[in-house]
């Protein structure tokens, strides 16, 4: 028998829901366009036009595929004046500029193309539609349900009577017969129907106040512990129960929640102090110092922790016996529910939050790890010790839920829009997760100016250099704007649209303006030398390092300081010419390094922390030669050097209560003036100052923060 056709029993490609990109997202069920949260008014034509652009990123669409598309044969409208309409519209919506394209360049009398990198799609599962199987006779008059998909007969029926003469008795048999036809064709329907869908995960808010999660904990009794700064306050621990309508604080601040036993205690950190203190309220005992990151048994026994030592990270489980080591940064800590192994997170990359989860057992035997991801933050273990949860992306801060098994595989547990973190699981499977909206931005202020300047790009601006005038800075995207290879610009600090110079993490811009220090994001066994005007990349490389993580030039734009670390995993910075020619060491105390360009304008000497031998003194001279570190007259032991101006003139971080502060210090006297407090007007959400550049003049300077804003929600139904 010839195949039965039927469009409806086709299996429909799965359905895009969602695009993801920069701080918007173009919700395609909706027909909505928002920015971080905030819904942009877009027509729907503009709409088409724009989800048609964003869907093929770097390709060249042409006017008549736009016209196919959006205004098909027998549309009658002005084409032209309406496409230049819907352009103008998406530009006015994305905050685009037609001369400097972040989004969508135009390519005159072809097309356009969207130039903004990856584009993340989010998508809902493919869905079978089912049709009644048509009746079919065989060969010996039997009628046959036929399945359409396959052309197979699957049931065999009995064929109808034939028609009683009138007068006949035969009419309730046919009758039963056609039921009995009628009953097996339903049967046979109803075994094919396709599966219902697992009901979707719930999520249940717990947290209204606007600010940042940093940590949280499930309690017992069904509360939840949780670290949080609210409206630009100081960071605080909080009790709540599961409706997350009442609430208390406790007298805990600054600390990140590292554990919850089941006799009512929190576990916390605070500045490398790993401290425990009952929930119910009362004095915290120390437990241990000099810890980054712990996780607590949940009988309260025993402790995970991390301990950074000259070069290395160390793994401690129980506290004491050592389970592995690595040279990377290690953030995140948790036990597995029956004590046999122990997952952590490993970032690589200095002040990055990229890297990989790695699962050891008791005997510190690697048993899994997974890929290394653009973005990794929040860890916790499945119900059955059987899976590690946690919480990542490829590329950008949109982070999704997945699960590593103890065989090396990786699922997609959750996925949706915005940032999702992971804080811990319960034995019912109940799961805490952020929600949150994720942003890094750039301020720069000149020393007359009354107030900062929002020098910000894509997503995650980050800014790395200034020009010795202030007149430029030099910034890197990691965020989805900058793509999974990262993208370096150069900007004009009067605001005009910036430069893009190429893939990698930026490190410094030379003094004299022609070149750029970079380092590739995958591959950092060279810098990367590009130069700001026509020319080709070379690469440097400092024999016997494997990662060259930190960079700058000195003062004559011919020499270079590189931090970086070797096959084993130690960490040194080296001095050598922008050739990488006969590298030295430079003389710092071991297990030292350099990450701040605090070198004089003649390069004789640079400014770090001095030896521990120095007591309370906060930084020292050192010369570049022979070291012999001489204490800086005024300087206190919690400044963090990051800069020397063209007068000798020392620039310091100073971390005050809630904030930092930018110092400058006049070596010859010994005295010091606050700048201005490193903050946003807006501080609500605000977590973390990263680089602080000054120019070298001293009259302007730029720095980058960070801006989560998040709700924490208790999610069930995940499977």
């Amino acid at each position: 028998m010839q195949r039965a056709s039927n469009p409806l029993n086709d299996t429909s490609e799965p359905r895009l829901i969602a695009l993801r990109f920069g701080p918007f997202e173009l919700d395609v069920r909706s027909g909505e366009l928002r920015r971080n949260g905030t819904t942009v008014r877009l027509q729907p034509q503009p709409l088409k036009v724009l989800l048609l652009l964003a869907g093929r990123p770097s390709e060249v669409v042409t006017r008549e595929e736009i016209q196919a598309e959006i205004w098909p044969a027998g549309t009658f409208v002005d084409f032209e004046q309406s496409l230049n309409f819907c352009i103008r519209q998406i530009r006015a919506a994305l905050r685009d500029d037609a001369n400097a394209p972040r989004y969508v360049e135009t390519l005159p009398r072809r097309g356009y193309r969207w130039v903004a990198g990856p584009v993340q799609s989010e998508t809902s599962g493919a869905v079978v539609r089912e049709w009644p199987r048509p009746i079919a006779t065989d060969a010996s008059g039997a009628q046959a349900v036929v399945d359409a998909s396959s052309g197979a007969i699957t049931a065999a029926l009995p064929a109808a009577a034939p028609v009683a003469r009138p007068g006949g008795g035969g009419a309730l048999g046919i009758a039963l017969v056609a039921l009995a036809g009628l009953l097996a064709v339903a049967f046979v329907v109803w075994r094919q129907r396709p599966a219902e869908p697992p009901p979707a995960p719930t999520f249940h808010r717990i947290t209204f106040r606007r600010g940042a999660l940093n940590s949280a904990r499930f309690a017992p009794d069904g509360q939840v512990v949780y670290s949080a700064a609210w409206d630009g306050a100081p960071r605080e621990l909080s009790v709540t129960r599961s409706d997350g309508r009442d609430f208390r604080t406790l007298d805990i601040k600054d600390a990140q929640v590292v554990g919850v036993s089941s006799s009512g205690e929190v576990a916390f950190l605070r500045g490398g102090v790993l401290a425990r203190a009952p929930i119910a309220g009362g004095p915290a005992k120390e437990v241990l110092k000099d810890i980054g990151a712990a996780d607590w048994t949940s009988d309260g026994r025993d402790f995970a922790v991390s301990r950074w030592e000259a070069v290395r990270t160390k793994i401690e489980f129980p506290v004491g016996h050592v389970l592995a080591e690595t040279p990377a940064r290690l953030t995140r800590l948790r036990i597995s529910p029956d004590g046999r192994y122990v997952a952590y997170t490993e970032h690589p990359v200095l002040a990055d939050d990229r890297g990989l989860v790695v699962v050891v057992d008791r005997d510190g035997r690697r048993v899994a790890a997974s890929p290394e991801w653009g973005s990794l933050d929040g860890i916790a273990w499945a119900p059955g010790s059987r899976e590690v949860y946690f919480t990542a992306s490829e590329a950008g801060a949109d982070n999704s839920l997945r699960g590593l098994s103890l065989d090396g595989k990786v699922r997609l547990v959750l996925s949706g829009s915005g940032r999702f973190v992971l804080h811990d699981t319960a034995p019912d499977g109940r799961v805490l997760i952020e929600r949150a909206s994720f942003r890094s931005e750039i301020v720069y202020r000149r020393a007359t100016d009354h107030e900062d300047r929002d020098l910000s790009w894509l997503d995650f601006s980050a800014v790395v250099a200034i020009s010795p005038k202030g007149d430029k800075v030099l910034f890197y995207e990691s965020g989805e704007g900058g793509g999974p290879e990262y993208t370096t610009f150069l900007r004009k600090t009067d605001g005009s649209a910036p430069v893009r110079l190429g893939a990698g993490r930026a490190l410094d811009l030379s003094p004299d303006g022609r070149f750029v220090m970079s380092v590739d994001i995958r591959n950092a066994g060279a810098l990367d030398f590009t130069p700001t005007g026509p020319g080709e990349i070379r690469h440097v490389r400092i024999p016997g390092l494997v990662a060259h993580e930190d960079a700058g030039f000195l003062a004559d734009s011919q020499r270079i300081f590189v931090t970086g670390r070797d096959a084993a995993g130690k960490r040194a910075t080296w001095l050598t010419d922008v050739q990488g020619r006969e590298p030295r060491p430079l003389p710092l105390p071991d297990g030292r390094i350099l990450r701040q360009n605090t070198f004089s304008q003649d390069g004789t000497h640079f400014v770090a922390s001095c030896p521990e031998t120095n007591g309370s003194y906060g930084s020292c001279f050192y010369d570049t030669a022979a070291g012999n570190p001489k204490p800086v007259p005024g300087a206190q032991k919690t400044w963090v050097a990051i800069s020397v101006d063209t007068e000798g003139r020392i620039y310091y971080r100073d971390r005050v209560e809630k904030a930092e502060s930018l110092l400058r210090l006049d070596p010859k006297t010994g005295k010091a003036t606050t700048l201005v407090e490193l903050a946003p007007r807006d501080r609500a959400g605000v977590f973390g100052v990263l680089d602080v550049n000054v120019a070298a003049d001293g009259e302007a300077w730029a720095y980058t923060f960070q801006r989560r804003l998040s709700d924490l929600h208790i999610v069930t139904g995940l499977k």
